[in-house]
C-alpha cells in the first residue's frame, strides 16, 4: 500500500498503553553529556529540549509543540527555520515520518508541530541509527532517555505494524 501526503498511523488505546509502559531509564542533561559524549542526541518535548540547551547541549533534532501539559514551564516560542507541520492527537502522520527521516538523513534541525509531538519517539527511533539516544519528557516524572539500537528499533518497527493506517483518498 503505498501512503499519500495526508495518510496518517493511527495509535489504538491498546498500542497507547503498550508505549507508555515501555519509558526509557529516567535521566538527567549531566547523564547525556558524560555517557552520551559523541552520540546524536533527539529531544521530543519542549521542556526537555529548553533543559538540554540550558545545559549546552545542542540537540541535532528537536521536536516540539511549544506547549507543555504542565503548564508552568514559561513560554516557548518558535524559533525562525523551523519545520512547521500538523500532527493530530493520537497519530502520527505519513508527513511527520517522512520529514522526521529526511531531517535525520541531512543534518538534523527543528520541528515545530501544531498538535501532538509525544509519538514522535516513534519515526525517531525507526530511522535513528544506533549512534543515536533520543530523550524525552515524562508527564510529572522528568526526563527519559533511549540509546538507539537493533532491538529498540526491531520493537518500534512492529508498534508501527500493528498500527491502523488512514489513507487520504
Amino acid at each position: 500500500m503505498q501512503l499519500k501526503s495526508g495518510s496518517e498511523f493511527i495509535i489504538s488505546e491498546e498500542l497507547r498503553d503498550e508505549i507508555s509502559k515501555s519509558n526509557g531509564a529516567i535521566c538527567s542533561a549531566e547523564t547525556l553529556s558524560s555517557e552520551y559524549e559523541g552520540y546524536k542526541i533527539i529531544s521530543v518535548g519542549d521542556v526537555t529540549t529548553r533543559v538540554l540547551h540550558e545545559a549546552s547541549l545542542k540537540p541535532y533534532l528537536e521536536v516540539v509543540d511549544l506547549k507543555t501539559r504542565r503548564g508552568t514551564e514559561g513560554v516557548f516560542e518558535p524559533v525562525p527555520g523551523s519545520h512547521k507541520i500538523r500532527n493530530d492527537s493520537g497519530t502520527l502522520s505519513h508527513d511527520l515520518f517522512l520529514l522526521i527521516e529526511r531531517l535525520i538523513a541531512t543534518g538534523g534541525g527543528r520541528i515545530e508541530i501544531d498538535g501532538e509531538e509525544d509519538l514522535a519517539v516513534i519515526p525517531i527511533i525507526f530511522y535513528s541509527d544506533k549512534n543515536t539516544v533520543v530523550a524525552y519528557g515524562i508527564p510529572n516524572v522528568g526526563m527519559a532517555c533511549i540509546k538507539v539500537d537493533s532491538e529498540i528499533r526491531e520493537h518500534v518497527k512492529q508498534l508501527i505494524e500493528r498500527m491502523e493506517i488512514k489513507c487520504q483518498n
